[in-house]
């Protein structure tokens, strides 16, 4: 998923020769160099490499399963099955296109302010280890210099999840379009199965591009239709207005004094879910305060309007997060 921890940073002094830009009446600090060092840049690099093949993996997996009754077999060795491993391809970019997304649409929007950020930290997680995750907990970019006004903060927070909700409705599209109708008694006595939660947008994409469906009737998820579903549920889970989520940046640029209030009440509200619906809210919780945290660094200039394009584009958050929240994502 996607956090993008702002740390407050002392705004260093302009080099000399140097005139202090602006943008909508902000100072453009990129102008002033903060170095990304370079070994930095190869631990981006790595975790990019290490998550790609984290994720063609599960993309590997994901064939053999959902092409089992064609394929005749199922193996943990890639090397036994390279057409299932080519197979599993799409599955993967498809994956890590989201996740891309995403995070350069908060990198561009920094760039476009002149903030200094890092490049997207991929963080693997082998399916083995997590097999209901697409081989990923996600990415992350560390902004390095200060937000410099009320609209930067805005729109960073604003662009990845917009940029990655653009992406990954055509992957549901997509997947639906080739998901598989299974009857509910076939379904129900084929042993134990994942049911996964279907945010309200699922019905309606699934109308438009799913193959029709009866009463007893079911659908056995294509692999991409499951990575549209995992990217729509990141990115409502980003979109909660709390703490240093996308949300909780949002959420600062809107009403700066009720920002933490509002934080600790979603937090109250999640522990609950988790105790009464699924778990992982109480897990998600604790990452939230533990690790990001609840307080938010004030940007250099917050004198400004925010505008009605703004405006909008909040109302437009708003509908992408109740569009895509699931309450309980999966059970079995």
């Amino acid at each position: 998923m996607s956090a993008d921890p702002f740390t407050p940073f002392a705004r260093p002094p302009l080099a000399p020769r140097q005139k202090a830009l602006t943008r909508d009446g902000a100072p453009l600090l990129g102008r002033v160099r903060y170095r990304i060092n370079e070994p930095r840049r190869r631990i981006n690099l790595i975790l990019f490499l290490v998550t790609l093949a984290s994720v063609i993996y599960w993309g590997f997996l994901q064939y053999q399963g959902f092409y089992s009754e064609e394929l005749h077999f199922f193996t943990f060795n890639p090397l036994k099955a390279v057409d299932a491993l080519l197979g599993g391809l799409p599955f993967a970019f498809a994956v890590m296109a989201f996740l891309l997304a995403h995070e350069m649409g908060h990198y561009l929007a920094c760039r476009y302010y002149g903030i200094a950020a890092t490049l997207p930290y991929f963080i693997p997680m082998p399916p083995i280890i997590a097999p209901l995750l697409p081989g990923t907990m996600g990415a992350v970019i560390r902004i390095v210099s200060p937000i410099t006004s009320r609209r930067a903060l805005f729109d960073i927070a604003v662009a990845g999840p917009l940029a990655g909700y653009l992406v990954a409705l055509p992957i549901l599209a997509v997947g639906l379009s080739q998901s598989r109708v299974i009857s509910q008694v076939e379904l129900q006595t084929g042993g134990p199965y994942m049911a996964m939660g279907e945010p309200l947008i699922w019905g309606l994409m699934a109308q438009w591009f799913g193959p029709a469906t009866g009463a007893e009737q079911d659908l056995i998820v294509h692999p991409l239709a499951y990575v549209g579903w995992f990217a729509l549920l990141v990115t409502a889970m980003n979109l909660l207005p709390v703490g240093q989520l996308d949300g909780g940046h949002l959420l600062y640029s809107l009403v700066p004094r009720w920002h933490r209030a509002i934080s600790f009440t979603v937090l109250g509200a999640m522990m609950v879910a988790g105790f009464l619906y699924f778990p992982g809210w109480v897990l998600f919780s604790a990452v939230v305060f533990f690790v990001l945290g609840t307080r938010h660094p004030h940007p250099l200039n917050f004198d400004q309007e925010l505008g009605r394009g703004r405006v909008l584009l909040t109302i437009i958050a708003a509908l992408i997060l109740v569009s895509s929240f699931i309450l309980v994502p999966v059970r079995l």
